[in-house]
């Protein structure tokens, strides 16, 4: 692939124990609704992993955090557990509480997933002192407490290491994901990111095993910088509590560390309940929780709301392009799109140099001339599939983020960096809209591309950051 993909112009293109856990979950759960999985209709289906979010609550709550960049893909059908709907996705656990409101597990507690072993690597453990410090909700002015106290906590930097811990606490849901209509104050965007990560749990630690590893610990999640690709990201947490609960994919160093849990191979369809120790979970029904669903049939699949009506009356789009932003907005990339609302960008077909796909390019900003912003897709392009038109729309889209952010490149090693959070959010978008492998019969040279670039991602991001360094080092000179 040509190193010009979207080159930015020069002028700025650019703890408690396991019973009492158990006993907690249950009172929470007591007047929590009946589930009957099998009954419901599937509001979203994900062919990657054959499961639908089905429970209406659960399916507005995914949509109003992020989506699949938040909690990943679906992993389980909405089940009974513990007295409580619960859903599994390859991040986190969402489930509906007592009172009818979504919230995620707190998925590293004692009797849980509170283990630091996992698969070869070594996770920081829970710090007391730490814990102990946080806010509470009953004090004073807890929201702005706890926020200053996750900025405190969280770095941007540790060891020399650019890894933007509370950056990615604070830009996990946009106000775009959370409120699509707007209307909607900057100050809440803290703590609705509160409600996926928590409060850190321990201060950042490098994996013994592997230098290039930073974590940090959450109450509902594991940070990890990797500094390969320069590129922070929450761990598949959820996907190993499956793995003890299923024994599937199970490593054996969460094996042993697991030995003890009621929740450890708990999972057999054909048993009664769909437990194989009768009685080790009270109040849950896990026969269908792990079987994957049908593809429905598309009159029997509604779509969940969305914001296309508003967000279609507030951009400026060329016509043949609209197709490609509503895939863009299918696979939650709100976050760019309200960028581009912001801002009055411009996304249009346009004649680029050869090897150039897609190109950002900001012009003026002053007293005297206001900014113009403009995305432009290569012409050559106008009858590509619309998804992956969406997927370098999403690249130009993360320069722009990046630009109104201040994080031009000033070096080498920042424009390096400028690509490879381009080059990761094309790939996720592309995961998301064309599957886990990207598309299985690419019709032209940018579907290959794409299928190219996400492989080279599922790899291994340092292998990628790698890739863009060798491809743009003299381009970034």
């Amino acid at each position: 692939m040509s190193p010009s993909w979207s080159r930015a112009a020069r002028r700025r293109r650019f703890a408690l124990p396991v019973a009492p856990v158990l006993a907690l979950l249950l009172l929470s759960a007591a007047l929590a609704p009946p589930v009957a999985a099998q009954s419901m209709t599937v509001l979203l289906y994900f062919s990657e992993t054959g499961f639908g979010v089905d429970e209406p609550r659960i399916a507005d709550y995914f949509e109003r955090r992020g989506r699949v960049k938040t909690f990943g893909y679906p992993t389980s059908r909405t089940f009974r557990l513990l007295g409580l709907p619960t859903q599994f996705f390859q991040r986190g656990i969402l489930q509906v509480g007592a009172d009818g409101a979504v919230r995620s597990v707190n998925l590293l507690d004692e009797g849980l997933l509170a283990y630091t072993r996992v698969n070869g690597s070594t996770f920081p453990a829970a710090d007391e002192r730490l814990a102990a410090a946080a806010p509470t909700p009953s004090q004073p002015s807890y929201a702005a407490s706890v926020v200053e106290f996750v900025r405190q906590n969280a770095p941007e930097t540790f060891n020399g290491e650019p890894v933007r811990f509370f950056s990615t606490f604070n830009t996990t849901v946009s106000l775009a994901d959370a409120f699509p209509r707007g209307g909607a104050s900057a100050g809440l965007l803290p703590l609705l990111n509160l409600e996926i990560w928590g409060v850190p749990t321990s201060p950042p630690v490098q994996d013994p095993t592997n230098s290039s590893f930073i974590y940090q610990r959450f109450q509902r999640g594991i940070m990890h910088y990797d500094a390969g690709c320069r590129c922070t990201q929450g761990l598949l947490l959820a996907d190993y509590f499956k793995a003890i609960i299923t024994g599937e994919n199970l490593p054996p160093d969460l094996a042993e560390q697991a030995r003890s849990s009621p929740f450890l191979r708990i999972y057999s369809a054909d048993r009664p309940n769909g437990l194989s120790r009768a009685g080790a979970l009270p109040d849950s029904d896990l026969r269908e929780a792990f079987v994957r669903q049908p593809a429905p049939t598309v009159a029997s699949a509604p779509t969940a709301p969305t914001a296309r009506g508003p967000l279609r009356s507030r951009l400026r789009v060329d016509q043949g392009l609209w197709a490609a932003i509503d895939a863009l907005e299918a696979a939650g990339s709100l976050s760019a799109l309200n960028a581009m609302i912001r801002t009055g960008t411009e996304i249009r077909f346009g004649e680029l140099p050869p090897g150039h796909h897609a190109r950002y390019f900001r012009e003026g900003g002053g007293t005297r001339r206001p900014a113009v912003f403009v995305i432009t897709v290569d012409q050559r392009w106008r009858g590509a599939d619309a998804k992956a038109l969406a997927a370098i729309i999403a690249h130009e889209g993360k320069h722009l983020e990046d630009d109104l952010a201040g994080a031009e490149p000033t070096d080498v090693q920042g424009c390096i960096d400028f690509e490879i959070r381009a080059f990761t959010e094309q790939s996720l978008v592309w995961q998301t809209l064309a599957g886990p492998n990207g598309k299985l019969t690419p019709t032209d040279r940018l579907d290959q591309e794409l299928n190219d670039w996400l492989a080279v991602y599922r790899r291994s991001p340092s292998e990628m950051a790698e890739r863009i360094r060798t491809l743009y080092r003299e381009l970034c000179a």
